[in-house]
């Protein structure tokens, strides 16, 4: 199999570079006929497998991991319907991660904390420029693509005051 695509990794940090994994990808797609975790995983198994490396496969420690990204969904799934007597349009989310030693911190100190609040900002921007890239061929989402733009314009201007 040719590949016709390039790829690269969002974020560098697997063992296999992003163009290898990418055409083993496509071969798992074209010899199970869909893409799911769980193929990648059995086809990943074998120690001379092309993405094997990018597996954790010491159970005990793996085991860890899970608990740890279960404890993560668990954070991540909480949200608030009331802050002090005020209730939000729709719930929210209680608590927000900035990525940095998987810490999360409560929605109200971050409100409360200018420092915390620009962080929230710049990832919140960060997330919209992504999904216009993933989502810009698209021309339905024309309209909301546009006020997309005009936020992160509003937010440039912001940031360099």
């Amino acid at each position: 199999m040719d590949s016709q695509m390039v790829y690269k990794w969002t974020i560098p940090v697997y063992p296999v570079d992003a163009q290898t994994a990418g055409t083993e990808l496509e071969k798992i797609t074209e010899k199970r006929g869909s893409l799911k975790p769980s193929y990648v995983v059995e086809e990943s198994m074998d120690e001379n497998a092309t993405l094997h490396k990018c597996f954790e496969w010491d159970d005990e420690k793996a085991a860890d991991k899970y608990r740890q990204n279960q404890a993560q969904d668990l954070i991540r799934n909480i949200a608030v319907v009331k802050i002090n007597q005020v209730e939000p349009t729709r719930p929210i989310r209680a608590f927000i991660s900035f990525k940095k030693d998987n810490e999360f911190v409560s929605i109200v100190n971050v409100m409360n904390n200018s420092d915390l609040f620009e962080n929230l900002l710049e990832s919140a921007m960060k997330e919209l420029e992504n999904f216009r890239r993933k989502y810009a061929a698209l021309e339905f989402l024309s309209e909301l693509m546009s006020g997309i733009d005009k936020s992160i314009d509003k937010y440039q201007k912001y940031a360099e005051i």
